[in-house]
């Protein structure tokens, strides 16, 4: 199933990161913590011909510079609608349904999955996210689930 994959998908927050939002007294903009497995996972998969994209609901400039630091050239913030922005991406690069997956952790991340033709979900997802995923990780959002998925992808 995980053969001829040429782009992941990936949401952000409770996928990249636990979820959680730190707000500290005096900054609008919240503190996350990404995982360093994640990002090495990232150049991996880019060194394997993959492409990374990223489609996040949430605009944040803490994720924007995250992205810009692994070198993830397709970057959607502030998304409504994740399976039209995932279209357009498999559009731009030529990519089929089933040569795409999707991760993600919650409702908003099923129309990307639909679109991608693989959904992946990280083991603390929502039950509706885990039932729709084909694949359903062991590890949690922002434990390294991406690194997880990366690799089932290589091997």
């Amino acid at each position: 199933m995980l053969r001829g994959i040429k782009l992941i998908g990936v949401d952000i927050d409770g996928t990249l990161t636990d979820g959680k939002l730190y707000f500290f007294e005096g900054s609008s903009e919240p503190v996350k913590a990404f995982n360093v497995r994640d990002g090495m996972a990232v150049h991996l998969a880019r060194e394997s011909g993959i492409k990374i994209a990223i489609i996040s609901g949430l605009p944040s400039k803490t994720s924007e510079e995250r992205a810009k630091k692994l070198g993830i050239e397709d970057v959607y913030f502030g998304v409504k609608d994740k399976g039209k922005s995932m279209k357009k991406i498999m559009e731009k690069y030529g990519i089929k349904k089933g040569e795409a997956v999707f991760l993600g952790d919650d409702i908003q991340d099923i129309p990307a999955m639909e679109e991608a033709g693989i959904g992946a979900a990280v083991a603390d997802a929502t039950g509706t996210v885990k039932v729709k995923a084909k694949i359903v990780l062991k590890k949690k959002g922002g434990e390294g689930a991406l690194r997880e998925l990366i690799e089932m992808i290589l091997k």
